[in-house]
């Protein structure tokens, strides 16, 4: 390959954390119309979201192995069935699709750990717009039912149930207050539970009887 490696693999990088972040944030809009938590909805419509979701998902794959044909990279004509290191730079044709993406991870391609990482931040990035998204969707869902006449719920439930009524964060300062003054006496309890195991205990009250 004419190209310097760590340029092959800043593009695939790239590439990939596309295909990543796209699929993640349609796979959880997904996941999240089908459960009713609306707090990371990006449409105020459950059916919207879903159809959103199987979109991006379609995308992200569609966008990722097409690419080839008119972004250039290490997969131009004639170069897609040779070695990587005697690939040229340029953009592939429909007959190379197939192999366009087939680089060797020594020559600029990516690795299993750089894939995992790539993934984990694509994730991650997915969460957080779907966290903001779903924010103004809750506003947008509150003044529908509002301008309706239906009263806000009131639950302070946080985790994935809260998530039905509020956003992420508004849910995740219910969560923590809630966590504050439930962990106690979840502790107390532990400890209470832990102790009728212990060693010393079934000692004693087996030798007592």
């Amino acid at each position: 390959m004419n190209t310097d490696p760590d340029v092959v693999r800043a593009l695939f990088a790239s590439h990939y954390f596309l295909l990543a972040f796209l699929s993640s944030l349609g796979t959880l809009q997904i996941a999240v119309a089908n459960a009713g938590t609306r707090g990371l909805w990006m449409t105020p419509h459950a059916g919207m979201t879903r159809l959103l979701g199987i979109a991006l998902v379609i995308t992200a794959i569609a966008v990722f192995f097409l690419q080839p044909l008119w972004v250039g990279g290490p997969w131009a004509a004639g170069s897609v069935e040779a070695d990587s290191l005697l690939r040229d730079w340029g953009t592939a044709s429909w007959d190379e699709i197939a192999g366009a993406r087939n680089v060797n991870d020594i020559h600029g391609g990516l690795d299993g750990v750089k894939q995992a990482f790539w993934f984990s931040i694509a994730a991650i990035s997915a969460f957080l717009v779907s966290a903001i998204a779903g924010t103004v969707t809750m506003n947008v869902i509150a003044f529908t039912e509002e301008q309706a006449g239906k009263t806000s719920s009131l639950d302070e439930s946080g985790g994935l149930e809260g998530l039905v009524h509020r956003s992420y964060l508004s849910n995740l300062l219910i969560s923590f207050r809630n966590f504050k003054s439930e962990i106690v006496e979840v502790w107390r309890s532990g400890i209470r539970n832990s102790d009728k195991w212990s060693l010393i205990r079934l000692v004693f009250s087996s030798s007592s009887k």
